[in-house]
């Protein structure tokens, strides 16, 4: 008959080696793997997932205190961790082609999130949602909202390439370095009801936007290629660099009467149906230049009393140039460079951007070297953010 004191050993030791394998980092490369592992409270270490791995379960895992990386395990079909509350590092998944459930409850801390290439990724089961991660980058998933990802504030958060999106609503306050939604769904429904503040913003192909309390820019925003026809800004005051909306063909309507100043270029181009700006009534200083082109009939910033760089507006419509040759004549515009044309056959921006049809020209127009401040182009600042991210 055994001991009691032996037994007591025997129970020591088990939950000493038990207790060992928590204590530092593990590699997982097969389901027996995880399973020695079922008992861990907490991993002290990071977790790799191999690439023989079909089914990860973590029943009792609560924290992970490094990275948690599952790359190439291409016959992964589901991670269910039901106590996992926080993992310290960063979370990676990478090139997990048919895994469809992702369930974390309880999850609601994540150093990172870095998921690409998981076409069979429907839906998050992250009931509490992750409310604290420094960065989020989520590229071709099959996800069609972020329900689950509830962020209150990140250094950067990129959203692309997940066709099947239809819902961006996250409740980020502010956005330290850049937030960019690009290349989802066409129609995708973009929102960032608590956003107030941001570094870098892009929007490209999105088909409804909502930013109602946006107060500061600290570089630039850009929107690029959507399918919306209006947007309002109503909290809107200053852009520390760029204001550019770029190929938007269905716009009609801009809207930021509270926005005072931009830092840098201010630019509406190639925007086919976008005939009237009339949104900026406060619009006092553009820190570079000036930059229209596309279809107008009538622009007006009647606030405008100090653009530091040129000014172009080029239009296919009629248009007439008296308030702004106005502005250049009584050094309002102080750049060298000096346009104002209608009914042109082709609408250029001053960066030689994409133009439209029309009739012969007319109106003012002086053009010299510019010696003014140049503003960033857009596509110059889609690159400056990429390299943010990519860093």
């Amino acid at each position: 008959m055994i001991s009691l004191r032996r037994f007591v050993l025997a129970a020591v030791a088990v939950a000493g080696a038990v207790n060992a394998q928590c204590d530092k980092s593990v590699e997982i490369k097969s389901d027996g793997d995880a399973s020695a592992l079922s008992s861990c409270n907490t991993i002290r270490g990071d977790v790799t997932i191999g690439e023989g791995v079909t089914s990860l379960s973590f029943p009792s895992l609560q924290t992970i205190e490094g990275d948690l990386s599952i790359k190439g395990a291409v016959g992964l079909t589901s991670v269910d961790c039901p106590m996992l509350r926080q993992i310290e590092g960063d979370f990676v998944m990478q090139g997990l082609t048919v895994l469809a459930t992702l369930s974390m409850p309880e999850l609601t801390k994540v150093g990172s999130i870095s998921w690409t290439t998981l076409p069979a990724l429907g839906q998050l089961t992250f009931t509490k949602g992750v409310t604290e991660a420094s960065s989020v980058l989520i590229t071709d998933t099959n996800l069609g909202s972020l329900a689950g990802i509830n962020l209150v504030t990140a250094k950067t958060f990129n959203i692309n390439n997940n066709k099947y999106l239809s819902t961006v609503n996250v409740a980020l306050g502010n956005v330290s370095e850049a937030l960019s939604v690009e290349f989802n769904g066409k129609s995708l429904n973009c929102s960032f009801p608590q956003l107030v503040w941001a570094t870098n913003i892009t929007i490209r192909e999105a088909g409804d936007i909502s930013f109602p309390k946006l107060t500061s820019v600290n570089n630039s925003i850009a929107f690029i290629q959507n399918n919306f026809e209006t947007v309002s800004f109503p909290e809107l005051e200053k852009v520390g660099q760029s204001f550019a909306f770029n190929s938007n063909t269905k716009l009609t309507k801009v809207t930021a009467n509270d926005l005072v100043s931009v830092g840098g270029t201010f630019q509406f181009a190639n925007n086919t149906k976008f005939q009237t700006l009339d949104g900026f009534r406060s619009l006092k200083t553009v820190g570079g230049s000036v930059d229209l082109s596309g279809t107008f009939k009538n622009a007006t910033l009647p606030e405008l009393d100090d653009v530091r760089g040129g000014f172009n507006l080029q239009t296919t419509e009629e248009f007439d140039c008296a308030e702004f040759d106005k502005k250049k004549s009584g050094g309002v515009i102080k750049g060298d460079e000096y346009t104002c044309k209608g009914k042109l056959s082709e609408a250029k921006s001053s960066e030689g951007g994409a133009s439209t049809s029309g009739g012969s020209g007319s109106g003012s127009g002086q053009k010299n070297a510019a010696t003014g401040r140049a503003g960033i182009s857009t596509f110059a600042l889609i690159a400056v953010v990429a390299a943010t991210l990519i860093l």
